[in-house]
């Protein structure tokens, strides 16, 4: 099923869901303490509607219900859930932001807002692909977290959730690298990256990089001519590869293999 295909049956069954709540929303609310509270009905559904659109949630996240597909047995009034307390926090933080963007832009009337979606862009739980796999990483081994990234893109791939571009596990796989005792997994993620982008010049140069953060000059530079070829023109990797071909041992490296 193609994306497009997937949110278009997500914005029906959206549709289907906001209709279905309409006739079980009361017509006057009596616990809006953040929305005003002659707040009118269609307003409101609408407003809900966007923070489930932008946290991929059903009302049932935050709305206590009996049984959660039943509309009838929901009770929009109850602060029973946690959640609808974090939901109203969350409405008072994107409110006090967009206070304070309207100050700094003051002199431009069309200067874009924030909302749910800033941050969430339709995950429950704001997180980046490395808040995602990384524990996952460190936990569990690379074989864990190759299986939680391939899930990952096959749910979200062509949505604004995760980072599935060719530089989003490059840049994790830098900063694991630093820590010497994360290389191994520095270079899973790099090869779990070639599945993808076979071609890619960035991902052979990190990998070089991290063996030779290991002292394995040899295979550094053996993948450090692979990324030459596929980036014959990049100039700063074509000075990397002459820095380390000049001078040898850089400083704070490990001595050669």
């Amino acid at each position: 099923m193609t994306v497009a295909h997937r949110l278009t049956l997500a914005c029906a069954a959206l549709m289907l869901i906001a209709a279905s709540a309409s006739a079980q929303i009361p017509d006057k609310f009596t616990n809006l303490k953040v929305l005003p509270k002659d707040t009118p009905k269609p307003e409101l559904i609408k407003i809900m509607r966007q923070f489930a659109g932008d946290l991929g949630v059903r009302c049932g996240h935050c709305h206590y219900a009996k049984v959660p597909e039943d509309f009838s047995s929901f009770n929009f009034a109850s602060d029973q859930k946690p959640e609808k307390e974090i939901a109203r926090n969350m409405m008072k933080l994107v409110k006090d932001t967009n206070e304070s963007v309207d100050k700094i832009f003051k002199d431009d009337p069309n200067h874009l807002k924030v909302s749910c979606f800033t941050c969430h862009h339709g995950n429950e739980k704001p997180e980046t692909i490395a808040d995602a796999i990384v524990p996952v990483l460190k936990k569990d081994g690379p074989d864990a977290a190759a299986t939680r990234y391939r899930d990952l893109r096959k749910d979200y791939y062509g949505s604004a959730a995760y980072d599935f571009t060719e530089y989003a596990l490059v840049d994790v796989a830098e900063d694991m690298r630093k820590d010497p005792a994360q290389i191994k997994n520095a270079q899973a993620l790099l090869n779990l990256n070639l599945e993808f982008y076979p071609q890619s010049a960035p991902t052979y140069a990190q990998i070089a990089e991290s063996y030779l953060a290991a002292g394995d000059t040899t295979t550094a530079m053996t993948n450090f001519d692979k990324a030459a070829q596929l980036a014959p023109d990049d100039p700063r990797l074509k000075a990397r590869i002459e820095q380390i071909k000049n001078h040898g041992k850089m400083p704070g490296m490990p001595p050669k293999k």
